[in-house]
């Protein structure tokens, strides 16, 4: 092979690189965007059923405020004895895990 022929093949074979990490850059960028549209539009759909779910949330929280307000002493009994409840689940939940070890 002479010297210019070289030099030509050389050119070639960068060029041929070249064209290929263009079009693997361009590949890249498409598969990105198509990932980045469908997750734009999935966090789009959520927020569009979060407005309404936190609209009943906000309405229960307020009829829970009323019911406090309006019967003070039943509310804290009602507290009392689902906290009691809950302890003494925790607790037996406690013990049974100690004996199965």
């Amino acid at each position: 092979m002479t010297a210019p022929s070289l030099q030509t093949s050389k050119s070639n074979i960068a060029d041929r690189l070249a064209l290929s990490a263009d079009s693997a850059i361009h590949s890249t960028q498409y598969a990105a965007n198509k990932a980045f549209d469908r997750l734009s539009g999935g966090v789009e759909s959520l927020r569009g059923r979060a407005g309404p779910l936190m609209e009943r949330a906000t309405a229960k929280a307020e009829a829970g405020k009323h019911y406090i307000e309006e019967r003070p002493v039943k509310a804290l009994l009602i507290a009392a004895a689902t906290g009691a409840a809950l302890a003494m689940l925790l607790s037996w939940m406690g013990r049974s895990r100690s004996t199965r070890v």
